[in-house]
């Protein structure tokens, strides 16, 4: 029968558009107030597997600068917070008349809203808060029945199993399971078991209904935290990943979506009879630093969004500058050590200003450790960002 049932969609869709790293920030910050360690803690696993921690950090720095600039959220002494305007463009994002921001649970389960196309009720609020009712509501959203409330195990059990039967000999067999003319309970189970990537059978009702569900959300542990964190990672990726291999990486398909340039054939002599490559090796790119006003923009812009202060006082440390400039700059082939003496010259022209720390702050030992540039018996520590 298992072979007469055939492939199921083994994807998770949320049917809705997906949200970027920085609608995610948005309504991270709407949530009371928020520093880029709580977004770190919060919104960066919604965003795992698809983009890694590193990759989270630039593009939550990107958002935010971009958030800054449109007047949505706003910073003082290192806490983010949202305007009145950008708490207005948070709660169009949770798209429900009823969605509150008030914190980050609230948000959290507002988006399981949208996700699964149910309504915020009671009773949809206390059912989310158990694994088997969030596991029937996933079932029932996947497989296209209402959500205005989340089934039993045993009631969603017994359509399971006519989901499977229909699978496996068409809409016909409706005729012979009519309303409270289901299948017993060990029977169902067996049925409903076959709709899993590899059909088995689950001992119990509850447990069916969990690891089904698990299964098509992506999660792999059959808990309330683990489901739920699948669920709303459905809602965030990209509608083009739902046939892709689990096994596809993301630099492959980035690689694909933006392939590099062939050169033309080399043209093969007339008197050549060895066979040669249709395409030429590429020349391997050689280092290109940049000129001293183009380093210094490229500064500014990277002490920009990592920044601390006041407005008139906000300074950066050098350490994580360059961090910024090693990973988004590779094609300079700096080293560290350059990247130092050229700020220093900067510094030296006035085109750049450094800033030394108070040493009895102790705040951050390494990070003093590792931006200290030694220049004319001064030891600077801080790249200064004029507002």
């Amino acid at each position: 029968m298992s072979a007469a049932i055939g492939q199921p969609e083994r994807k998770f869709e949320a049917h809705e558009p997906a949200l970027t790293a920085k609608d995610l920030v948005l309504l991270r910050i709407s949530a009371g107030t928020a520093t880029r360690a709580d977004l770190q803690r919060d919104v960066a696993p919604l965003l795992a597997p698809r983009i890694t921690g590193a990759e989270f950090r630039r593009s939550a720095e990107l958002g935010i600068s971009n958030l800054i600039g449109s007047q949505l959220v706003s910073e003082s002494k290192s806490r983010l917070t949202c305007t009145s305007k950008g708490l207005q463009v948070a709660e169009a994002i949770l798209a429900s008349p009823k969605a509150s921001c008030a914190t980050w649970a609230d948000v959290k389960f507002a988006l399981l809203v949208r996700t699964l196309r149910t309504s915020d009720t009671p009773a949809i609020r206390k059912a989310v808060q158990r694994v088997e009712g969030l596991a029937a509501l996933v079932l029932q959203h996947h497989f296209g029945k209402s959500t205005a409330r989340a089934q039993s195990p045993a009631d969603l059990r017994g359509d399971l199993a006519i989901i499977a039967l229909e699978r496996a000999f068409g809409n016909k067999i409706k005729t012979g399971f009519k309303k409270g003319a289901g299948l017993p309970a060990k029977p169902g189970r067996v049925l409903a078991g076959q709709l899993f990537k590899q059909p088995r059978e689950i001992a119990t009702d509850g447990k069916l209904i969990v690891h089904l569900a698990c299964e098509i959300a992506g999660s792999r542990e059959q808990s309330l935290e683990g489901l739920e964190l699948a669920v709303l990672r459905g809602l965030m990726s990209p509608r083009d990943d739902a046939d892709a291999p689990s096994a596809q990486s993301a630099r492959p398909q980035r690689a694909e979506a933006s392939p590099r340039p062939i050169r033309p054939p080399t043209p093969k002599p007339a008197n050549d009879r060895a066979p040669i490559s249709e395409i030429a090796p590429l020349a391997p790119r050689s280092p290109s630093p940049p000129d001293m006003p183009e380093f210094c923009r490229a500064v500014i812009d990277a002490a920009r969004p990592v920044s601390e202060g006041w407005p008139g006082n906000r300074k950066a440390f050098i350490s994580l500058v360059w961090k910024a400039i090693r990973n988004t700059r590779p094609d300079w082939g700096l080293s560290e050590i350059a990247f130092k003496g050229m700020l220093a010259e900067a510094h030296r022209s006035g085109q750049v200003e450094l800033a030394t720390a108070d040493l009895k702050d102790g705040r951050d030992l390494k990070s003093l450790e590792d931006s200290k540039i030694l220049y004319k018996n001064t030891v600077w520590h801080f790249v200064r960002v004029q507002d």
